[in-house]
């Protein structure tokens, strides 16, 4: 009797400009999984100034852990709505989808 395995692709995200960041805050967002990563990448590509501030003034790794918990909490209530792509229930729930300005 043969058994089949099947085998389960992770989709694996690239951190866009990985090296603007120091060490430590880009160790964090690649351990923070795909949603903390898309984060980190939607910031980067659209506001890249706002997170550079954020950077120098010391303050993204605080701002970034309060929008990936936002940003989990709201697609885990979400279960209904599985149908959508994470982005589209963030944009319903009314969460900001940009960094602070600094």
């Amino acid at each position: 009797m043969l058994k089949t395995c099947k085998i389960q692709e992770k989709k694996m995200h690239s951190l866009y400009n990985a090296d603007i960041y120091p060490d430590e805050i880009r160790q964090m967002i690649l351990e923070s999984g795909q949603i903390g990563i898309e984060i980190a990448n939607r910031w980067m590509m659209g506001w890249p100034k706002r997170v550079v501030n954020l950077l120098i003034q010391d303050m993204y790794e605080d701002v970034f852990q309060h929008q990936l918990l936002q940003e989990q909490d709201v697609i885990a209530r979400a279960s209904n709505l599985s149908h959508l792509a994470p982005i589209e229930i963030v944009v319903m729930s009314g969460l900001s989808l940009e960094p602070p300005e600094v």
